[in-house]
């Protein structure tokens, strides 16, 4: 092959590569505040399971954890196979963090199916614990999502604070938890399921935190 060959076929690649599609980050936005929608869905189910103490209102929560997965992975692939522009790179993190997220989920699901199926009962204390951490946490995604629609940077670095506040406050819910099972308030049954709670919390707003990041990279 001539040198003249070469060129030719090295525009004409160039040309292949231009016209090729690339994901926008208008459309990253529209899929992350998707997905911290199933992500919001999930935990309001799981929720209202959790206050009435009653499966029957958590019945749907595998089938949104279903699409929040398929969302993910749709992302993801998008942002690989195209030719992703420099600026947007950093969002190759946002599916994985997603899929965190729905781990999280899925074992606040069981945790709270567990309690209930066995019938096992919380403190006061603790009850009201999970209810701040369920509440928190939906005021968290609420404003995470507001954050990335309107690109608000000053909210977005509140959030960021708040989202480390909420973990640090499920780290103290697990040390006041070891203290009432030693003085005996808890049981030893209740235990694993508290804490699996409190880890599932952890996890979740960790993750929510990881990609408000990627959307404002100055919070890094």
């Amino acid at each position: 092959m001539d040198i003249k060959t070469k060129t030719d076929k090295s525009k004409s690649l160039n040309g292949k590569r231009k016209g090729a599609k690339m994901v926008s980050r208008d459309e990253i936005k529209n899929d992350t505040l998707g997905m911290i929608n199933h992500t919001k869905e999930m935990l309001e189910m799981i929720y209202d399971g959790f206050r009435k103490h009653d499966l029957s209102s958590i019945g749907k929560v595998e089938e949104v954890e279903g699409k929040l997965y398929k969302n993910s992975a749709g992302l993801l692939k998008s942002l690989l196979d195209e030719k992703v522009e420099e600026g947007i790179k950093h969002f190759i993190p946002v599916p994985e963090q997603f899929d965190r997220i729905g781990n999280g989920l899925n074992k606040l699901f069981n945790a709270t199916k567990k309690k209930i199926r066995e019938d096992i009962l919380f403190s006061d204390k603790s009850v009201k614990e999970t209810y701040k951490l369920f509440d928190e946490t939906l005021v968290l995604l609420n404003s995470v999502s507001n954050c990335i629609s309107t690109s608000n940077g000053d909210l977005a670095k509140h959030m960021d604070g708040n989202g480390k506040r909420l973990c640090e406050l499920a780290d103290e819910y697990a040390i006041f938890h070891e203290d009432r099972l030693i003085a005996g308030v808890c049981t030893p049954k209740s235990a694993p399921i508290y804490l699996d709670i409190l880890e599932s919390f952890r996890s979740i707003i960790w993750h929510v935190r990881k990609i408000l990041q990627e959307f404002f990279v100055e919070l890094k």
